[in-house]
């Protein structure tokens, strides 16, 4: 048995997903979204109960209402804070327009890695950070983490040494993944050289440059690069090698691998 859970976020969207669901033998639900200050999808706060009414019209269960503060990720951590803040006033402003209504609430979701922590009891009863079970080079760099948080890396190989600052591995975007934010000064971060920099990145080569003073490895030496975000390698991996101190341990088949709509 599947529990299905849509997220909504405009009055035709609600009505379509009612027409394309009318007569399954599939019970499904929706969260209302709506924008806490991310400015990507979801309604205002104010204007979640005309989109729950249009749910419930067409036949839908409507439980809640969820958003997303992704305008906590940056440098700032004050920027955190107010994201939060932010999802707790938007998720209790649907909330009270849902209630109107005459509707249960069951669930007033959100949550992003970078907010997580900031986290305080009230409204929000659901978090649904990410990230958070790897971090990546994003979060170290934003703070919201440490190096010995750090738990996904790709393990590469030095195939080029041209120049005493300069060495190439054989991992480039297909195992890495290509994002690279504002808050982050190159294309990953290697845990053996935190001062190094893969400023440029191809499909199967990083170019890494080291500071001055720091002795490059020697060609075929294996190195971790910890990507930027951690959900493309994840995305574009088969499996993962679960390992402790070098020593394999298990390996973690991808479920979705190949699912992309």
């Amino acid at each position: 048995m599947v529990a299905l859970r849509v997220g909504v976020d405009s009055v035709e969207a609600a009505r379509r997903l009612g027409d394309a669901v009318r007569g399954s033998d599939r019970a499904v639900e929706v969260l209302v979204e709506v924008d806490c200050g991310t400015a990507r999808t979801g309604v205002p706060a104010a204007d979640a109960g005309r989109v729950a009414r249009a749910a419930s019209d067409a036949g839908l269960g409507v439980l809640g209402a969820f958003t997303f503060p992704g305008h906590g990720y940056g440098h700032d951590p004050e920027a955190r804070e107010r994201a939060a803040r932010d999802e707790e006033r938007a998720l209790s402003e649907a909330a009270e327009a849902l209630r109107e209504l005459g509707l249960e609430i069951r669930v007033l979701s959100g949550g992003s890695t970078p907010t997580a922590g900031r986290w305080r009891p009230g409204p929000v009863d659901e978090l649904r950070p990410g990230v958070y079970v790897f971090n990546d080079a994003q979060q170290l760099a934003m703070g919201c983490c440490g190096v010995d948080d750090l738990a996904l890396a790709a393990a590469s190989t030095v195939i080029s040494v041209p120049a005493p600052d300069r060495f190439v591995l054989d991992a480039g975007s297909k195992v890495l993944g290509a994002d690279r934010s504002a808050w982050v000064t190159g294309h990953g971060y290697l845990p053996q050289y935190p001062e190094a920099t893969i400023t440029a990145l191809w499909e199967h080569h990083a170019v890494v440059h080291l500071p001055e003073g720091v002795p490059a490895p020697r060609l075929g030496a294996v190195l971790a690069v910890v990507p930027n975000h951690v959900c493309q390698p994840v995305n574009l991996a088969d499996e993962l090698v679960i390992a402790r101190q070098g020593v394999e341990l298990d390996r973690w088949r991808v479920a979705a691998r190949g699912a992309n709509t």
